[in-house]
């Protein structure tokens, strides 16, 4: 019986030692579809790619990514936009940009939920690394078109970084 009791111990503490190791290895690996320098969901129309002496890290979306680039300077050696209506990889300082607007994607809440209750109390979110949004085009009429839609301002490679540096 003492045997018996001995097995079913083992047996436990060797279940629970794998569910444990299997828990960590899936709350520590990285998630494939999210942003390397801040670690939010990446919206396909969005992705920004840094290439760096120790690879190609993807941003969630180009402000996030300039923002590696202006808080970082030297580290970037290229950067990547992603043509919001073809998903196309373009060369970043060769895209046209739509700073601000109605349209959020891949900030951590809407503009108008500035505000989040939380266990301890209630928060408010007064800087958004995301925002304004920064979304990128091959050309400028997609630009120009894309804000008739939803507003904001066309900004070319330089202005979109120095807007950046500025928030």
């Amino acid at each position: 019986m003492k045997h018996k009791q001995s097995l079913i111990t083992f047996a436990a503490l060797a279940a629970i030692a794998i569910i444990s190791w299997t828990a960590y290895r899936y709350e520590t690996r990285p998630m494939p579809e999210s942003c390397q320098v801040c670690g939010r969901k990446i919206h396909e129309g969005m992705k920004y790619f840094l290439e760096t002496s120790h690879g190609t890290e993807g941003a969630c979306c180009p402000r996030c990514g300039m923002h590696e680039q202006v808080s970082r300077p030297g580290l970037v050696k290229r950067a990547w936009a992603t043509d919001f209506d073809s998903g196309d990889r373009i060369p970043a300082e060769a895209a046209t940009y739509v700073e601000g607007g109605d349209a959020v994607y891949c900030a951590m809440t809407a503009m108008h939920q500035s505000v989040q209750r939380e266990p301890e109390g209630v928060s408010v979110i007064t800087n958004d690394r995301c925002l304004p949004t920064l979304v990128a085009f091959k050309t400028r009429s997609a630009a120009e078109s894309y804000q008739a839609r939803h507003s904001g301002r066309i900004l070319d490679y330089d202005q979109a970084l120095q807007s950046v540096r500025e928030r």
